[in-house]
C-alpha cells in the first residue's frame, strides 16, 4: 500500500471526523504496454476536490476478484464513514466482475460514498452515471470471458496438435528444439541413463506380487535416485506409472482408453506403437489417478520408453489399486491380488487363526467388512476355496490343450494365404523388372518406388509370418510343469502361476466366479 498525503488524523468522540478523497491504484503485472500505479494516481489527482486524499495500491493483483489488501483497506475505511469519494483511472481497477463490482456499488451507496472514474467521465453522483457504469462493466466482464475463452481454445488446439505446452520435463527426458507444422516448439528426448531407470521400474512393477512400496526400496536399495538426488517415494513412482508420456503408443493402447471413455485426438491408424502421448484433463473434473473418462490422449512427436502391454498392465494395477490386496505380504494365500467380494467388489484377505487343540483355520474376510457401510460378506474357508481354483485350473489346462490344436490348425491356414500373398507381390515384382530395360527416367523412377513399395509389403507379410510360428510354439508346457508338482511350490512360485492363468475371481456363499486369461 502506498500513501500520497499526510497521514489521516482520527477524531476523538464527540469531534468531527475529517472526510477524504480515497484514490485507488491496481496493476496486475508490470508490463511495457500498461499504465503503472503512479500514472493512475497522477491521472486520479485532477478529479480531487480536497486536499485531503489517500492513495491505495494493489500491485500484482488481478482484478478478477476483490481479494487484495489495498483495496480491503480502503473498504475498512468506507465502512468507518472516512471517505468521501473513491477515484479511479479505469472502472476496472475495481474489478473485472460484474457481481463484485456491483457488490463494492452497493456498499458505497450505503455509506454515501460518490464513486469517479477518470477514464470514462463516469460520476455516480447522477442518475445516468450509475446506469452508464453498470453497462460499462458488463462489457468489460465479455471482454475478460472471451479472452478467457481464446486462451482456452488456443491451448486445446496446440495441445492436440503435440505441441509442448510447458511444465516439468518428466524423469527420463529433456527438452530439445523442435518443428511441428511449420511452428517451433519443442519435444521430449530420452535420457538414455534415467530411461533404463524408468523402463526398470515399469518391469517391476508389472510383477503380479510387486507393490509401489517394493519398487520405492529396490530404488533405495541400488542407491537410484531422482533427478534432484532425493530418495524415491511410492507418490513420485505412482505418478510415472500412470503418466502415458512413457508409453509406446500402439492399437492396444487406443482400444485401452478408448474402452475406458478417453477422447482420443488421433485415429486409430496413428498408434503404431512408437509414439509416447499426453493425457489432458476433461472439464468434467475427474482425477486422471482415477478415472480416465473425459479426459483427452493425444499422441505426443517423441518416442516412448515403455512397450504398452507393460505399460497397460502397470496403469490398470494403479486404477484399480484400492480394491486390490497388497500380493507382497500374502503368505496364507496364493489367491492374493486375484480374489475379491463377490458383492462389493473389494479384495479378500485370508486370515490365519491359531488353535491349540487342532490345526490352525484359514478363512477369507472381506476388506470392506470395517469400513463405513460395511459389507455382507461374513466369512469363507479358505482351504475349500483354493481345493476348488485348484482343480478349475487343471480342468482349464486340458481344455487349452484342445483349444491349442484348432488355433495351430487356423494359424497354418493364415500361414497359407500369407504364402499366397507373397507368392503374388513376387509376380508383380518380377513383371516391373522385366519393362526396366525399356523404360524412361520418369518411368523408372516410378517403377522403383513401386518395388520398394511391394518389398515393404513382403517384409510385414515375412513378420506376419514369423508371429504365427511363435505362437505355434507356445505352449503352456512350462505352467503344465509347475502344476504337476504344485504342492512343492512356494507361495510366490504359486501367484506367478495363479497371474498367468488367471484375471479375478469373485467369491461369495453361493458362487465362485473365475475369469481366465487364456
Amino acid at each position: 500500500m502506498e500513501v500520497l498525503a499526510a497521514p489521516l488524523l482520527f477524531a476523538k468522540k464527540g469531534e468531527k471526523v475529517n472526510l477524504f478523497d480515497a484514490i485507488y491504484t491496481r496493476q496486475s503485472v508490470d508490463r511495457i504496454d500498461s499504465i503503472s500505479v503512479e500514472s493512475q494516481a497522477e491521472f486520479c489527482q485532477r478529479e480531487v476536490i480536497e486536499q485531503e486524499v489517500k492513495v491505495y495500491t494493489d500491485r500484482g493483483y488481478s482484478g478478477k476478484n476483490t481479494d487484495r489488501p489495498a483495496f480491503q483497506e480502503m473498504m475498512k475505511d468506507i465502512e468507518a464513514g472516512k471517505v468521501r469519494r473513491v477515484i479511479v483511472y479505469r472502472l476496472d481497477r475495481i474489478s473485472r466482475s460484474v457481481l463484485d463490482f456491483a457488490n463494492v456499488i452497493d456498499l458505497f451507496q450505503k455509506h454515501h460514498v460518490d464513486f469517479v472514474s477518470t477514464m470514462e467521465k463516469f460520476d455516480t453522483g447522477t442518475p445516468i452515471g450509475k446506469a452508464m457504469l453498470m453497462i460499462v462493466m458488463i462489457f468489460a466482464q465479455l471482454e475478460r470471458e472471451t479472452i478467457q475463452q481464446r486462451v482456452v481454445d488456443a491451448y486445446a488446439s496446440r495441445s492436440k496438435r503435440g505441441f509442448y505446452m510447458g511444465g516439468p520435463v518428466p524423469y527420463g527426458f529433456r527438452l530439445k528444439e523442435t518443428v511441428i507444422d511449420g511452428v517451433c516448439t519443442k519435444m521430449y528426448e530420452p535420457v538414455e541413463e534415467e530411461a533404463n531407470v524408468v523402463r526398470r521400474i515399469f518391469s517391476l512393477y508389472a510383477g503380479p506380487q510387486t507393490s509401489l512400496g517394493d519398487v520405492m526400496r529396490y530404488l533405495e536399495e541400488h542407491r537410484i535416485f531422482k533427478r534432484d538426488g532425493k530418495l524415491w517415494n511410492r507418490s513420485r513412482i505412482r505418478d510415472m506409472i500412470i503418466n502415458p508420456v512413457y508409453v509406446r503408443a500402439d492399437a492396444g493402447l487406443y482400444e485401452f482408453f478408448k474402452a475406458q471413455g478417453t477422447i482420443l485426438a488421433n485415429p486409430p491408424e496413428d498408434f503404431i506403437g512408437t509414439n509416447g502421448a499426453y493425457l489432458y484433463s476433461g472439464s468434467e473434473k475427474k482425477r486422471k489417478t482415477v478415472s480416465l473418462e473425459g479426459h483427452t490422449l493425444v499422441l505426443a512427436p517423441h518416442e516412448g520408453l515403455v512397450d504398452a502391454k507393460t505399460w497397460i498392465k502397470c496403469r490398470t494395477k494403479c486404477l484399480h489399486n484400492q480394491r486390490v490386496a497388497k500380493p507382497v505380504k500374502a503368505k496364507a494365500t496364493w489367491l492374493a491380488g486375484k480374489i475379491k467380494c463377490a458383492y462389493c467388489g473389494y479384495a479378500l484377505t485370508a486370515k490365519v487363526y491359531h488353535c491349540k487343540t487342532k490345526a490352525d483355520n484359514r478363512y477369507y474376510l472381506c476388506n470392506h467388512k470395517y469400513n463405513a457401510g460395511g459389507c455382507r460378506f461374513g466369512s469363507l474357508n479358505a482351504d475349500v476355496v483354493d481345493a476348488i481354483v485348484l482343480e478349475e485350473m487343471q480342468k482349464k489346462l486340458t481344455e487349452f490343450g484342445t483349444l491349442s490344436r484348432q488355433q495351430q490348425e487356423g494359424c497354418n491356414l493364415q500361414k497359407l494365404e500369407l504364402k499366397a500373398r507373397i507368392e503374388a507381390i513376387g509376380n508383380d515384382i518380377s513383371a516391373l523388372l522385366d519393362k526396366i530395360t525399356a523404360a524412361s527416367d520418369t518411368v523408372m523412377d516410378y517403377i522403383n518406388n513401386r518395388i520398394a513399395a511391394l518389398d515393404a509389403q513382403k517384409n510385414k507379410l515375412y513378420e506376419q509370418i514369423a508371429q504365427l510360428e511363435e505362437r505355434r510354439t507356445e505352449s503352456l508346457e512350462g505352467i503344465t510343469g509347475y502344476m504337476e508338482r504344485w504342492e512343492e511350490l512356494s507361495v510366490s512360485d504359486k501367484i506367478t502361476v495363479v497371474d498367468s492363468l488367471i484375471e479375478s475371481i469373485y467369491a461369495s456363499k453361493e458362487k465362485l466366479e473365475i475369469k481366465w486369461k487364456i
